[in-house]
């Protein structure tokens, strides 16, 4: 039996299917390299947005109406079930993956339906992510180090669709990064629906940090995405001298008002973010500061819009993740009346990415003519004969030769051309 895996959402999801095909593999199953020639379909679901939601279903009615056998997975699975038993032969939801090889084998060449949304936890992908190779690319992997979350923003599902914090054992981690280390693997991105939130077993983030710093010969450590108000000055002292974690923090604003935050439910105000953001500049003034940021919350009116443009002009970020509000079902929000017309929120966004991109751009005027360690990740997406490097700060940087992934070298700025920086190798340091 032949399978194929489609990801939407986010790198959680993107870490799942990896582990997902480990276990297929070890079953006995074959990969399919493209889904025409699949004999079952997997599609890895995200329901954080609507847009993502409708990508996911659309993707499994398109192959189910070409005859094949669909196997939903994820967020989606876990939040709308037996729903889905229309465009899927099996249902299946985000603490239930062990259960998928047997279920595949069983259930689908008996031509059955099911939906399993039990709670396995995470021990049991223990072994698989211990042992398993690299699937993303030859240098870089992501690492799970907890799943759920317990803050239950009012806008937000995550909570619901993934279950409350659960964080691993750090010893379990740090085999796993080992391994990976082993296979060749010189980046590793921790991920965690709220990552900085990790403590298990009296080991907190910053601990975890230290420990992996200290334990290993990574040439980056990365990790997303962190909730502003988890973000600890002790997190960001064990960054700022550590060998390997790059300065590079995602803290989503959502937004500038202190109002709407607190409708949001996300416990710190504007002029706590933007304490955070001077805290972490004041100890590296080249430290990458990105975010998330929505607009068109319920209640937000023409002030708290204005307010969210002040913190983005204060803040200075290095690239920001903007979107309108859309409600999702079970939270708080769902029920709030939305004060805003979508021709009003549209308009609103174009306003707030004008913002971004003009801080952004004053940002990138910084790096001309300095020379940054980059990390070469491909072949540039506009020219094939250029690269695409990432600096320690995660900002793409064009590169002006063809370079091998998983290349490092030193790269001059010698131009910016839009918001992307252009550079020449100065040296390689492979």
């Amino acid at each position: 039996m032949k399978f194929f895996v489609r990801t939407f959402g986010c790198q959680m999801n993107v870490y799942d299917s990896e582990l997902i095909s480990e276990l297929l593999l070890k079953e006995g199953l074959k990969e399919s390299p493209s889904p025409e020639e699949a004999d079952v379909i997997l599609v890895n679901t995200c329901t954080v947005r609507q847009k993502a939601e409708e990508r996911g279903h659309e993707y499994a009615r398109f192959w189910k109406r070409r005859g094949k056998k669909v196997v939903i997975l994820g967020c989606l699975a876990q939040q709308d079930k037996e729903k889905l038993l229309d465009v899927a032969d099996l249902v299946i939801g985000t603490r239930s993956y062990t259960l998928l090889p047997g279920t595949i084998k069983e259930l689908l060449k008996k031509g059955e339906k099911a939906v399993l949304t039990e709670d396995r936890g995470l021990i049991d992908l223990t072994e698989v992510s211990l042992k398993r190779s690299p699937r993303l690319s030859s240098f870089s992997e992501f690492v799970t180090i907890m799943r759920g979350c317990d803050n239950f923003c009012s806008y937000c599902i995550v909570p619901y669709v993934r279950g409350r914090e659960m964080s691993r054992p750090p010893e379990m981690i740090l085999s796993e990064i080992k391994n990976l280390e082993s296979r060749g693997i010189i980046e590793v991105t921790l991920l965690g629906q709220n990552v900085n939130s990790y403590f298990y077993g009296g080991t907190d983030f910053a601990e975890l940090l230290e420990m992996i710093d200290k334990n290993t010969s990574l040439y980056r450590l990365r990790f997303t995405t962190s909730h502003p108000r988890d973000m600890s000055y002790k997190t960001i002292k064990t960054i700022m001298n550590s060998k390997r974690i790059t300065h590079w923090f995602h803290l989503p604003l959502q937004a500038g008002s202190t109002k709407v935050l607190r409708l949001m439910r996300r416990g710190y105000t504007k002029e706590e973010y933007l304490d955070l953001v001077g805290t972490i500049r004041g100890l590296d003034p080249d430290a990458s500061v990105t975010t998330d940021i929505m607009v068109g919350f319920p209640g937000e009116e023409e002030e708290d819009f204005l307010e969210t443009l002040d913190v983005v002009e204060k803040a200075g970020f290095d690239h920001a993740y903007t979107f309108i509000f859309t409600k999702r079902p079970r939270t708080a929000a769902f029920y709030m009346k939305e004060t805003l017309s979508p021709r009003e929120k549209g308009k609103r966004l174009r306003r707030l990415i004008e913002s971004v991109n003009k801080t952004v751009w004053q940002r990138r005027q910084r790096m001309l003519g300095r020379t940054y360690e980059l990390l070469i990740e491909g072949p540039s997406r506009k020219d094939k004969n250029l690269s695409r490097g990432r600096t320690d700060g995660n900002i793409t940087v064009v590169v002006t030769k063809r370079l091998e992934p998983g290349t490092r070298v030193l790269a001059k700025i010698r131009d910016i051309k839009g918001l992307t920086p252009i550079a020449d190798v100065v040296k390689n340091l492979n």
